[in-house]
């Protein structure tokens, strides 16, 4: 008996997180450039179920930006950079990192996402990194840019 209870409370222990949920960014706390008047928050719309992740962002007065990432194991590093059109979900510990390929203006993008709640899980912290893939760098000029967000339960 106390061997199964032991494995119970494992298990549970070790279980994901469930970041599914309306969440809004906290601007005094977050990275992300601000909209102008009339300021819009960024929302995330987190639904996870089974093997898929689906995020819903909005910012300013732009269109929701739907994607779905489904879940597949730790990529070996170093990784290739996702192309156009394709996405993974994966855990490290507790954090979920979701990754995308894209384009934007028309250079090729990876995008990283590293989502971890805090202890109670009324807040998330969303740590971004997006790459452009060009195949050069000019000296001294990075092609990537990082920033953290914090976004509180909405609902």
């Amino acid at each position: 008996m106390r061997l199964l209870a032991l494995l119970l409370a494992t298990a549970l222990q070790s279980a994901a997180p469930d970041f599914s949920g309306t969440w809004t960014m906290v601007p005094d706390r977050s990275g992300s450039p601000q909209q102008s008047e009339p300021i819009t928050m960024m929302t995330f719309v987190i639904t996870q179920a089974g093997d898929v992740i689906r995020i819903e962002s909005t910012s300013g007065n732009n269109k929701p930006i739907l994607a779905t990432y489904p879940f597949g194991p730790v990529p070996r590093q170093p990784a290739e950079p996702l192309s156009a059109d394709q996405s993974r979900a994966y855990w490290q510990g507790q954090r979920l990192i979701v990754e995308r390929g894209g384009t934007i203006n028309g250079q090729t993008v990876s995008a990283k996402q590293t989502l971890s709640l805090n202890p109670d899980r009324s807040e998330l912290t969303v740590e971004r990194l997006v790459i452009v893939q060009h195949g050069y760098t000019l000296k001294g000029t990075p092609n990537y840019a990082t920033v953290t967000d914090v976004f509180v339960r909405a609902r």
